[in-house]
């Protein structure tokens, strides 16, 4: 370091007048100011060029890199769901579609596949920036950077394939429902299921407040609605922890003009955090002349339906389990959302709406996956896959609850009977 005696006698000099200096002090003072130049100016700007632009050569050692990982996904049908989350298959479509429909480009240095693979470890087994680039060969800077570009090109491929249906299309039954004896005809009605689940999140201390919710943690109350095929068809995904589900749907319908409200005599299936209104079948509460049970863990491992009202919950809970299996598997899959890593509020929630839209990518996209046909077998659910209900308090009955009431009561006395008969 440049010391305070040679800065001292600078000023020294200095002091005197050039003019009046002899040969021997304006050669002193010429290399003491070239000394004091280099020390303040020069060396720093060295410094911070190596540190932000010189890169370190990437890190290839111990079989990593990009390529060790290609050669690995090709000939082995297991590597791929194991380490991205998806078949090969699903991933080469995958990085074809983002580059042809959504503006994905490689680098020189860095092919599509590659930079899709890193977005997909990160948010398929929660892996940090600095593992990732560890296991890549590459630079933190460069993995960050990457998946930036990718999750902005898979934001814009969730807004086409979450597609919100249009009055119209809720019109139509449901080929799935038509075939299914279980709830056919009784739930004729039926368009979706709708729910919310919890993703926890990491936010600033001024906004935890507002994130908190009843678990202690803080969170997003992620309201979605999807169809029979698993696909989410709707989500909203921008309501604080602190939010009950009925004001998450408030939200929604508030904000969302093109919220997909149902058409009269059609339904989503809620469970009992809702009121049983116009678009919206709850199922029977208990009240203080007696419980009805509604869960299916109370009649796996209980008595069978002793009135229509239980019947009619047995049916219902058995119908909506296909929201909390569909949350179960996109959970499951992309472990990013149980511990988000110290990203900013808004970029988690990008990540949400990602996510959904490759769960929905891979589903509509036909490629075999083993955690859709996990819970595809499984259909009386036992909240296996999803969450416990949350919202179990009773929510306010408003006007036009009666119709749904009416209906509800309608499909009690149906499968009743239909019980009774058998």
């Amino acid at each position: 370091m440049f010391i305070k005696f040679q800065a001292f006698r600078i000023c020294q000099l200095r002091s005197q007048g050039i003019n009046n200096l002899s040969y021997e002090e304006r050669i002193e003072l010429w290399n003491l100011e070239n000394e004091q130049f280099e020390e303040l100016i020069i060396k720093p700007a060295l410094s911070y060029y190596d540190r932000y632009f010189q890169r370190a050569p990437a890190r290839t050692d111990g079989g990593l890199g990009w390529s060790n990982i290609w050669h690995r996904l090709q000939p082995d049908e297991a590597a791929c769901p194991q380490l991205l989350r998806m078949s090969f298959a699903a991933f080469t479509t995958l990085c074809d579609t983002l580059q042809t429909n959504y503006g994905l480009q490689p680098t020189l240095n860095i092919s599509i596949e590659e930079s899709v693979a890193m977005f997909l470890r990160i948010c398929g087994h929660n892996e940090v920036q600095r593992d990732v680039g560890l296991r890549f060969g590459r630079n933190q800077e460069t993995v960050k950077r990457n998946f930036g570009e990718v999750l902005t090109a898979t934001e814009l491929l969730a807004c086409d394939y979450i597609r919100t249906p249009k009055t119209q299309e809720l019109h139509r039954i449901p080929e799935r429902l038509q075939v299914d004896r279980r709830y056919w005809p009784y739930f004729s009605g039926f368009v979706g299921a709708m729910d919310g689940t919890h993703v926890c999140v990491k936010v600033k201390p001024e906004l935890q407040g507002m994130y908190w919710n009843r678990h202690d943690n803080a969170s997003l109350n992620i309201m979605a609605i999807c169809d029979l095929n698993m696909l989410f068809t709707y989500i909203w995904n921008v309501a604080p922890g602190s939010c009950h589900d009925t004001a998450v749907l408030a939200m929604a319908q508030r904000s969302d003009s093109e919220f997909p409200l149902p058409p009269s005599e059609k339904y989503y299936v809620v469970d009992s955090g809702y009121p049983n209104k116009q678009g919206f079948l709850a199922p029977y509460r208990s009240s203080r002349n007696g419980v009805v049970r509604y869960h299916m863990s109370s009649f796996h491992s209980g008595p069978p339906p002793r009135n229509k009202k239980e019947m009619f919950n047995r049916c219902h809970a058995s119908l909506r389990s296909i929201i909390e299996r569909n949350f179960g598997v996109w959970k499951k899959k992309w472990r990013i959302l149980s511990d988000f890593p110290r990203y900013s509020i808004q970029v988690q929630k990008r990540v949400v709406m990602a996510t959904m839209g490759l769960h929905n990518f891979i589903k509509i996209s036909n490629f075999s996956n083993a955690d859709f046909a996990e819970v595809m077998m499984d259909t009386d659910i036992n909240n296996t896959y999803g969450e416990p209900d949350l919202d179990d308090i009773e929510a306010s009955e408003i006007a036009d609850g009666e119709h749904m009431a009416q209906i509800r009561d309608n499909i009690a006395d149906m499968l009743w009977e239909n019980q009774r008969t058998r």
